[in-house]
C-alpha cells in the first residue's frame, strides 16, 4: 500500500460495509468517516509498512489491508475487498500477508464484522472467539461519573500502563492519532482512561470494573440527548452492561465478535477501539 491509495482504499471500505448490510441487514461495523480513514492509512503506512497491502484487478484497487504490532501484539485494523472481487480468493490472499506481518508476535486480534466468510476465515486463523453486543440509543438517563477529567497528551505514559495491564500492550502514540483525528480523551486519574469520538465510545481501559464502569458513565453523560453507541461487549465486559441500560441505550447482538490469541493479557476490562485495537 502507498500513501496514493488512501482514497481508494477508503471507498472500497464503503462498498464492502455497505454491500454486507444489504446482505445481512442490520448494522455492520462501520468503516468510519472519510478524513478519519485517509489519517490511519497514512499513521500505518509509516509505523507498520509491512502491514499494510492492497490488491489489483485492471489496474484498479479492489481490497485493502492494514495491521499493526504494538508490543509484541499483532492486530488487524482492516480487511475489505470489493463486492464484485469478493469470493475470489482476493481477502485470503490480503490476510495471509497481513497475519504474517506478525510472525514472533506473541498475540493477536482482530475485531470482526459479521460477515460468514470472515468469520470462517478468523476461526481458521486459530484464533478463540468471543461473541459480542452493542449499546445503543439515545442517552436519556445519564449517570455522572464523578472525577472523570479533559485528558491531554500529558497522559499518554498512563495510558500506556492501564493498557500494558489489561491486553499486554501499550497504544502509544495510537492515542495521539485517535485524539488528532477528533477523538476527545477522557481520565479517571489513577484508575483508568476512554476515548470518544462524537457519541461513540471508541476506546475504555481501566485497572478494574468499577473504574471501568465510572468512565464508561461519565463518557455517556456527556451526550445526553444523543444517539450514543458501544460496541465490542463481550462475556469479559459485563461491567458494561449496567451503566448501558441504566442510560437508556439497548443492547444489540448484530455485532462482529472479538478473535483473540495469544498473550493478550487479561483484555478486561476493556472495550477495544475497532481502528487501533
Amino acid at each position: 500500500m502507498e500513501p496514493s491509495d488512501a482514497e481508494a482504499v477508503y471507498a472500497v471500505s464503503l462498498a464492502a460495509f455497505h454491500d454486507l448490510d444489504l446482505r445481512l441487514g442490520g448494522r455492520p461495523e462501520p468503516p468510519g468517516r472519510g478524513s478519519g480513514a485517509a489519517h490511519r492509512v497514512g499513521r500505518f503506512l509509516r509505523t507498520d509498512p509491512g502491514g499494510a497491502w492492497v490488491a489489483e484487478r485492471g489496474g484498479e484497487i479492489v481490497g485493502g489491508a492494514l495491521a499493526i504490532v504494538r508490543d509484541g501484539v499483532w492486530g488487524l485494523s482492516l480487511l475489505v475487498v470489493r463486492p464484485d472481487a469478493q469470493s475470489s480468493g482476493t481477502g485470503r490472499e490480503l490476510l495471509a500477508r497481513a497475519y504474517e506481518y506478525g510472525n514472533g508476535a506473541r498475540g493477536r486480534i482482530v475485531l470482526a464484522s459479521r460477515d460468514p466468510r470472515a468469520l470462517r476465515a478468523f476461526a481458521r486463523l486459530g484464533l478463540e472467539l468471543h461473541p459480542a453486543v452493542s449499546a445503543r440509543g439515545t442517552v436519556s438517563r445519564p449517570a455522572p461519573g464523578d472525577a472523570v477529567r479533559p485528558g491531554t497528551a500529558d497522559d499518554l505514559p498512563f495510558t500506556e500502563a492501564v493498557d500494558r495491564a489489561v491486553r499486554g500492550a501499550a497504544h502509544g502514540e495510537d492515542i495521539l492519532a485517535m485524539l488528532e483525528a477528533g477523538a476527545r480523551l477522557r481520565v479517571l486519574p489513577e484508575r483508568g482512561y476512554a476515548l470518544m469520538r462524537d457519541a461513540e465510545l471508541r476506546l475504555l481501559a481501566a485497572f478494574e470494573e468499577d473504574a471501568a464502569a465510572t468512565l464508561l458513565r461519565g463518557c455517556l453523560a456527556e451526550v445526553e440527548g444523543r444517539e450514543a453507541s458501544v460496541d465490542f461487549i463481550t462475556s469479559a465486559q459485563n461491567w458494561a452492561v449496567g451503566p448501558c441500560m441504566d442510560a437508556g441505550l439497548e443492547l444489540h447482538a448484530d455485532g462482529g465478535p472479538v478473535f483473540l490469541g495469544g498473550d493478550v493479557g487479561p483484555f478486561a476490562p476493556y472495550l477495544p477501539s475497532g481502528a487501533y485495537l
